[in-house]
């Protein structure tokens, strides 16, 4: 993660690789962020997307899911899988609904989720999450977007609740001391970021602070359960 290891480039431009099997798609997003001063490549599969990670280093993938031959989470599965310099932050977008499937990118070693068709506030948000170099610049969308903003923040909330349910079930000690650390470091993220949000309402602060004492309180019961035998 970021957070781990830092990034190395200046002025809060991230390294972002788009993965998905729509040409469009890809150039689009890569344009628009772009635009925004990051450094974006693209990937049509699954095969090029692992190429990409090793010779990119991206500090950020969006990961398609949907796509043929290598899928998204058999794709995440081989990132996680690797040992890398610097290890990437990788955000599913998909167009699954269901809490089974967010679930199984939970296990497959995601950070975040973002539901399709995905648009630049959250890709922005989530790059805050990571870095917070890129306040100032963030601030200029979210004056105007703040609810898909908030929205956003309570989809990563029910995504990190996913991963305490897979460390709370997984047999694999890395598995669920992966998924433990992820939690820890996104109610770091997310703490910084109710508290220090100037467009967030009242209403709206009370509800994602009560959803992270709850989230908080789950996690706390996830570490002190006995760790599976090795």
């Amino acid at each position: 993660m970021l957070g781990q290891h830092g990034r190395t480039h200046p002025e809060g431009a991230f390294r972002i690789l788009i993965v998905d099997d729509y040409p469009d798609t890809c150039e689009t997003t890569a344009a628009l962020l772009k635009l925004r001063g990051h450094i974006a490549h693209t990937a049509l599969t699954g095969q090029e997307a692992l190429r990409e990670v090793s010779e990119f280093a991206p500090d950020l993938v969006l990961l398609d899911i949907a796509m043929p031959g290598m899928d998204g989470i058999e794709v995440a599965h081989a990132i996680r899988g690797t040992q890398w310099i610097k290890e990437p932050a990788i955000a599913a977008m998909s167009g699954y609904t269901s809490l089974m499937h967010k679930r199984r990118c939970a296990s497959a070693g995601f950070d975040y989720y973002l539901q399709k068709p995905v648009d630049l506030i959250s890709i922005e948000q989530l790059l805050w999450f990571e870095g917070n170099a890129i306040r100032e610049k963030l601030h200029t969308l979210l004056q105007d977007q703040i609810a898909i903003s908030c929205e956003l923040t309570r989809s990563q909330l029910e995504f990190s609740g996913l991963m305490l349910d897979v460390a709370s079930t997984s047999r694999n000690n890395t598995t669920r001391n992966g998924c433990i650390e992820k939690v820890e470091r996104m109610l770091q993220r997310m703490a910084t970021y109710v508290t220090t949000e100037p467009t967030l309402s009242a209403a709206q602060m009370s509800a994602l602070q009560t959803s992270l004492r709850k989230l908080e309180s789950r996690l706390s019961a996830v570490k002190n359960l006995p760790a599976s035998e090795p």
